[in-house]
């Protein structure tokens, strides 16, 4: 044998072992494609697959839901991501096994088969028909099709924002038979109850597949088959509602709006702590009621615009913004208190005891003089004597007796004689000067014949030097009385402030626990 005969041979042994294994695979093939054939060839999709016209074709709906991807609450719409079964039988789709091989099953486009027209009553987006993503459905030899698909619904929610951030919402999703996208709107229904049934498998939702989000808890999830006879037409039409009740994870609201309003409403409080010679009080109220405006209005931009109830969080920040607006202005009334003493106005008796005599003890405010005596009245006004300096005593005593002895100036006569103190020829009183007289008519006194023209301008030095004097010590006297009453006002204001402080606190602190501990659901997890 040459080596070309060898060459051909070889090559006619392989050829034939491709030929042969071709063989084999178009027969393994043939089988299924054989089935396909068979099955499609006169198939109508647009026939309903009933055994008999007159029986209703069950349809099993079934629904897994693999994450909660938002919950829109301005717009109140929830997007999903889910997954639908549905299983029903198709009588058009039945074969023998024993004549195709042995095949139970197969996989056929399922754009090629009847589906049911099951479709979202409350859809929320206008591009549904284009979201399904949908797989081949799953024909086995008995009828049996089994149609798998996932897609993402937005779905419309009525949002109940009472308890916001402690909310449970209650979202549905409302599947049924609806209109085919090409009839138009006043068309009738594709198919009542009695020609397309629907049937749930079990009425507690499939999570078995659920992504946890990281804003809301999911609490449950049921479905339930409802029969509805609408006024148009007298057949019914059932339809299946998966029920999603969802609790909001607070955490992210709590420290990012409920906490801030809390430390800027107590930073806004202690403008009662700041002194009043700062001229920051009314200022730092004035800024916070600002920042607390900027965070409401933050609030007001995610919640709907509803009128059936207030959120519970706006609810608190107008708690908040109406404590610090009464706090700014109680602060103005404070510092008006603080300045008043400097116009010469008395603090009234019952002011000064109670709240200097009751309310600085309690509340641990040291003030000037006792608080006893200022509850037993012991203490005395800044008009009395007791607040006088000891010179200005003297002369206002001179004045009321209206006199003035002249025998002090007995020892200025050059001689000593006591010509101004002789006695009366009718009686034995020595001569006296008025006060007035003296003061203010010096030159009666000096023109005595026996003081010369040195004696008479020492002694009218004298008089001038000492109405000076007089006259200081009744300034400083009157500035005395004075910086007792700015004094006292400022103590008043002092515990004033002090006790405001501690009311609005408490209040704020009220406020606070009363609204949040009135949600059902107010965890932080």
């Amino acid at each position: 044998m040459t080596v070309r005969q060898y060459s051909g041979l070889s090559l006619a042994l392989f050829m034939g072992t491709v030929i042969i294994a071709g063989a084999r695979q178009a027969g393994a093939d043939e089988h299924e494609y054989r089935l396909m054939d068979y099955l499609l060839e006169n198939y109508n999709s647009a026939v309903r697959p009933a055994k008999n016209h007159t029986e209703p074709l069950t349809v099993t709906f079934g629904m897994a839901l693999t994450q909660l991807i938002d919950v829109d609450e301005k717009n109140q719409i929830m997007t999903t991501n889910c997954w639908l079964n549905q299983v029903w039988m198709d009588n058009n789709l039945k074969w023998n096994p024993a004549d195709f091989g042995n095949i139970t099953t197969i996989r056929i486009p399922s754009e090629k088969i009847w589906k049911p027209d099951l479709l979202l009553y409350n859809n929320a987006d206008s591009d549904y028909y284009h979201k399904i993503i949908s797989t081949n459905a799953i024909v086995q030899f008995d009828g049996n099709v089994t149609w798998l698909a996932t897609t993402i619904f937005r779905s419309s929610c009525e949002i109940d924002v009472r308890y916001f951030p402690f909310d449970q919402q209650n979202c549905s999703l409302k599947f049924g038979k609806e209109l085919l996208p090409g009839l138009k709107a006043d068309a009738s229904w594709t198919y009542d109850g009695y020609k397309v049934d629907l049937v749930i498998p079990t009425e507690v939702g499939d999570v078995s597949n659920y992504v946890p989000s990281c804003e809301w808890n999911l609490i449950n999830m049921t479905a339930k088959r409802n029969v509805v006879f609408y006024s148009c037409c007298a057949e019914p039409y059932p339809d299946i509602t998966i029920n999603l009740i969802i609790r909001r994870r607070p955490l992210f609201y709590v420290f990012n709006y409920l906490m801030p309003c809390a430390l800027i409403t107590v930073l806004a409080f202690l403008g009662f702590y700041t002194p009043s010679e700062s001229g920051e009080k009314v200022t730092l109220g004035i800024t916070t009621l600002l920042s607390m405006t900027v965070f409401l209005m933050m609030v007001g931009e995610s919640m709907p615009p509803t009128a059936d109830a207030l959120p519970l969080i706006a609810l608190y920040y107008g708690v908040t913004i109406f404590l610090v607006a009464l706090a700014t202005a109680v602060q103005v009334l404070t510092l008006n208190m603080h300045h008043r003493g400097s116009r010469g106005q008395k603090v009234p008796q019952f002011m000064k005891t109670f709240v200097l005599g009751y309310m600085a003890p309690v509340l641990c405010i040291h003030i000037d003089g006792s608080s006893k005596q200022y509850r037993q009245h012991a203490v005395t006004t800044p008009a009395d004597d007791a607040f006088m300096r000891p010179a200005t005593r003297m002369s206002i005593s001179n004045q009321n007796r209206g006199t003035y002895q002249a025998s002090e100036y007995r020892h200025l006569q050059p001689n000593g004689s006591a010509l101004l103190n002789q006695r009366d020829p009718r009686g034995t009183k020595p001569d006296t000067v008025p006060l007035a007289q003296e003061h203010y008519q010096p030159e009666d006194n000096f023109n005595h014949p026996f003081l010369d023209t040195f004696e008479r301008q020492f002694l009218r030095v004298l008089n001038k030097v000492y109405q000076s004097i007089e006259r200081n010590e009744m300034r400083l006297s009157q500035q005395d009385v004075k910086d007792s009453l700015c004094l006292e006002w400022q103590e008043l204001a002092l515990v004033l402030d002090r006790f405001l402080l501690l009311l609005f606190l408490a209040a704020t602190f009220f406020f606070t626990f009363y609204i949040f501990f009135t949600a059902p659901h107010a965890r932080l997890k």
